[in-house]
């Protein structure tokens, strides 16, 4: 008894310890010190725990049942899409050959499915109806994408959507890409191989390599998933995602998303044997089951791209959060006074990760500051001539940036509440001949002259 209860206890205070390091000791320290491999180990974990965090926060199940929600009203026209698409190809009976065999043990229900989505494709096909059923058929697959938009933007904490000229551009891109990228990962591989065999009979030292290159076609598959899902990641969030954090995302979203159709095809084979019992609703809830995973993982690669793209924000996080209006206040003359000065000597701006880096204040606190210095209109925006991002430079002329300006500007930034009370006036009064003798104080230079 005694054994079992020394167990947990040192059970327990492992986890405590491993809840400090990831909630507090992973983030206060700065990876700039470290050696490159201890560095990309703290970088990557960060990460990941901040994807995981973000998963929780941003509710991505409840977010990935909308999607599937949304999913289920729009198959057939989404289908539709992919076989009209398909059928200008000549790909149409080899993409439902596809899934077909992808769908194992649902053949019925893929088989009604297909008969809808035909049944579209074939009233789209000329009169009044053929326009009805193109703007229902685009409709649908936009509801979808604008769906697919939404949770990305709450991911990337956006609050504007695109405007409905980028909506319709990009998600005319979106279903003209996806399509063809989803055929030929299926197809490419096949149709690669049969060339092949073709060659190495005429040519006899492509024979003796076929082998390794037969070995390297069997990834193509994969590496258009990667593709679309990367594509995904950097086109449908209505702000810049940077290629690294999209290719990144769509490798883990796209190798989980492979990995679960395998689980899912597996699956499949062992359900169809209850379909002389409960018929075609035997496969419903696996399906079902399948496309709210698959939502998840969706969810989960831009919860990844988020991260790898923001987790310099979050270094010294809860210190951030806790900082004194004292410590604000001495951070922003910082900043204000390296800004100036290099404006003086007619330097470039910087953008916030440089001087972030320059000063060894932490990202995401930098952002704080610089936000309060362009409300109070001390610090201004600008673009990068060089890499077309937002830098910062002085909103006025540097002259007038003394040190009781800066402090005054940020004290009273935002709303004053005064209540109509004999004190209120006198600590008013008292505050006013305070400001002005600080204001009269020979230490109270320039910014630029500290």
């Amino acid at each position: 008894m005694a054994k079992k209860e020394g167990f947990f206890k040192k059970f327990f205070l492992y986890y405590l310890k491993l809840q400090q390091f990831i909630l507090k000791d992973l983030w206060s320290v700065r990876l700039e010190e470290y050696p490159p491999k201890m560095k990309f180990l703290f970088k990557y974990l960060r990460i990941v725990v901040l994807a995981l965090r973000g998963s929780i926060e941003n509710k991505v199940t409840v977010r990935a049942s909308a999607l599937t929600y949304y999913t289920l009203m729009s198959i057939v026209p989404i289908l539709a899409m992919g076989f009209g698409i398909a059928k200008g190809f000549g790909a149409d009976k080899y993409l439902e050959q596809q899934l077909m065999e992808n769908l194992k043990g649902q053949e019925e229900i893929m088989n009604k499915l297909i008969t809808f989505s035909n049944s579209l494709l074939e009233r789209t096909g000329g009169g009044v109806l053929a326009g009805i059923g193109i703007i229902l058929l685009f409709y649908s697959v936009a509801n979808v994408l604008s769906s697919i938009e939404a949770s990305f933007n709450d991911i990337w904490k956006i609050e504007k959507a695109r405007t409905f000229s980028r909506k319709f551009s990009d998600y005319l891109s979106m279903m003209l890409i996806a399509p063809i990228l989803l055929i030929a990962s299926s197809s490419i591989s096949v149709y690669l191989a049969t060339q092949l065999d073709t060659i190495a009979k005429q040519i006899e030292l492509i024979g003796y390599i076929s082998p390794y290159i037969m070995f390297v076609l069997k990834f193509i598959p994969y590496f258009l998933i990667w593709i679309l899902f990367s594509i995904m990641y950097i086109v449908m969030p209505n702000t810049k995602v940077s290629t690294q954090s999209g290719i990144i995302a769509g490798v883990i979203a796209g190798s989980l998303f492979v990995i679960t159709q395998w689980i899912y095809i597996d699956f499949q084979v062992g359900v169809s044997r209850y379909n002389a019992i409960y018929g075609s609703f035997a496969a419903l809830p696996l399906f079902l089951i399948w496309i709210q995973t698959s939502w998840l993982i969706v969810l989960f690669g831009a919860e990844v791209s988020f991260a790898n793209q923001n987790v310099d924000m979050y270094e010294f996080e809860s210190e951030t959060d806790r900082i004194s209006p004292y410590s604000r206040r001495m951070l922003s003359l910082l900043v204000v006074n390296f800004i100036v000065k290099r404006f003086e000597k007619g330097e470039e701006p910087l953008t916030v990760l440089e001087l972030s880096k320059n000063l060894k204040i932490p990202v995401r606190l930098m952002r704080v500051l610089l936000n309060h210095l362009i409300q109070c209109k001390i610090i201004s925006e600008t673009i990068d001539s060089s890499t077309k991002s937002i830098a910062y430079q002085p909103a006025q002329h540097i002259d007038n940036f003394s040190v009781s300006f800066i402090i005054n500007s940020l004290d009273n930034l935002g709303t004053s509440i005064e209540p109509e009370l004999p004190e209120m006036q006198r600590i008013l009064k008292i505050h006013s001949t305070f400001s002005d003798k600080i204001d009269g104080l020979k230490e109270n230079v320039r910014v630029k002259e500290i």
